[in-house]
């Protein structure tokens, strides 16, 4: 089963992009191989949607940070080997013999450097093995009892004992008859176990990166629950992973309180929380860390966030009508039965505020019906929350305003309740706005 997500929800959480700041795939992003890049990649556009292979992958990393191994392999070498890699496939051992014989011959004919790129390639295929035996040795030396990494580790063993390199030096030109058995092992009899090798390198150097950042930034590892569970999702002190000076908030979501209904003013800290929520849950399903003392969670199907929604010129589409399109599809989803996390900030502000207080009440009470769906809905329309407070399902929750000498001030606590705040106007007034307008 594939996790559900889709475009407007990977920008509203920031998740990728190498190139875009603050993104959580270049926080996690200290891989030293192209390899490992890629699959850090493929990891976020694909969280997993078992139980098992989350807490598999979570416990890999947790054992990978508590050893504390690094991961000692340079790019250049992999890129070498790999390039080596595309080569043909040679028949056997005389066919390598021949074709190396003839990149000799190019050599002295015509001054060819083919032969010392080959010569090149296949020392950097040696030294990928040498590199990749020290990684054993460094996990076989720091092996604990409960091993997570077990079966990546054997894997690993069983590929560099499997092909029979070990008697080759690494410092020194190699004849043609070395270089062509070469050819002939890694090409032809190992090549499959070399290609295993290389998996396995990069799946080490993306845990390992992972494990470095959670060690770095004190991140701890949520626990995936089966379907049956009560519990949809908790946490405690739960913070955004990105910001290190961000404020802690416990939070719970169940089957029978399935949906919490956010208040709170401007730069509150309402935004800012439900992208922590979206973050957290999406890197729980990939088995990433996440910044917090305690969470577990149940495995759902997918995510969809609406958060910061674009109007759109070229389909005509005016802000609000945006805001319908994304709410009608999201509700397509939740319809069809799908278990997911949905996250709608500020639901419909872009029409007046009669429609928008209609619409989000309406919304809300049909979405808090879907008891295997678990939701949070913010907005600045208060009354809307004041006509929810017999509904059983729905959470109140609020960031509080405080007003310090005509000043707001934000604590980014989570409160329950539904907030009374109304400072828009001393902002304002604050601002001079109108003794600017005269």
């Amino acid at each position: 089963m594939q996790f559900i997500t889709d475009k407007q929800t990977l920008a509203d959480l920031n998740l990728l992009g190498k190139y875009k700041s603050g993104s959580l795939f270049n926080f996690f992003n200290r891989v030293k191989t192209k390899g490992g890049e890629l699959l850090l990649e493929e990891m976020f556009r694909t969280p997993l949607t078992d139980v098992v292979g989350i807490n598999s992958r979570s416990a890999s990393i947790r054992y990978l940070q508590k050893i504390g191994i690094g991961f000692e392999m340079d790019n250049e070498p992999l890129e070498d080997a790999l390039q080596y890699l595309t080569g043909a496939r040679p028949s056997g051992f005389i066919a390598s013999l021949l074709g190396c014989y003839r990149l000799k011959i190019q050599e002295i004919l015509y001054h060819s450097d083919s032969f010392q790129v080959h010569q090149q390639q296949t020392k950097a295929m040696l030294q990928v093995f040498r590199s990749a035996n020290i990684l054993l040795g460094n996990l076989e030396k720091l092996e604990e009892k409960d091993n997570s990494c077990k079966s990546l580790q054997s894997r690993l063993s069983e590929v560099i004992k499997n092909v029979p390199i070990q008697h080759f030096e690494l410092d020194r030109p190699y004849s043609l008859q070395e270089t062509a058995q070469f050819q002939d092992l890694f090409l032809n009899k190992f090549r499959n176990q070399v290609e295993q090798l290389f998996h396995i390198l990069y799946e080490f150097d993306v845990l390992i990166s992972v494990a470095s950042v959670a060690t770095e930034r004190k991140l701890s590892y949520a626990k995936a629950s089966k379907e049956d569970s009560d519990i949809l999702m908790e946490a405690e002190n739960l913070k955004h992973p990105t910001l290190s000076d961000a404020i802690g908030n416990s939070f719970s979501l169940s089957r029978e309180k399935n949906l919490v209904f956010l208040t709170g003013a401007n730069m509150a800290g309402k935004s800012t929380w439900m992208k922590t929520l979206g973050v957290s849950f999406y890197l729980a399903h990939m088995g990433f860390p996440i910044a917090a003392d305690r969470m577990t969670f149940q495995v759902m199907e997918g995510i969809f966030t609406s958060i910061n929604v674009p109007d759109d010129i070229n389909a005509g589409w005016s802000h609000f009508y945006a805001e319908v399109m994304r709410v009608k599809s999201v509700a397509k989803e939740v319809s069809d039965g799908k278990r997911l996390f949905v996250l709608f900030d500020e639901l419909f502000k872009g029409t007046n505020v009669k429609d928008a207080y209609d619409a989000t009440l309406a919304v809300t009470e049909r979405l808090a019906g879907y008891k295997t769906c678990a939701f949070v809905i913010s907005t600045h329309i208060i009354e809307v929350g004041e006509a929810l407070l017999n509904t059983p399902s729905v959470i109140f929750r609020y960031m509080p305003t405080i007003m310090v000498n005509s000043k707001p001030q934000y604590t980014y606590h989570l409160t329950e309740g539904i907030t009374t705040d109304r400072q828009g106007m001393i902002i304002i007034e604050n601002e001079k706005i109108l003794e600017i307008l005269g």
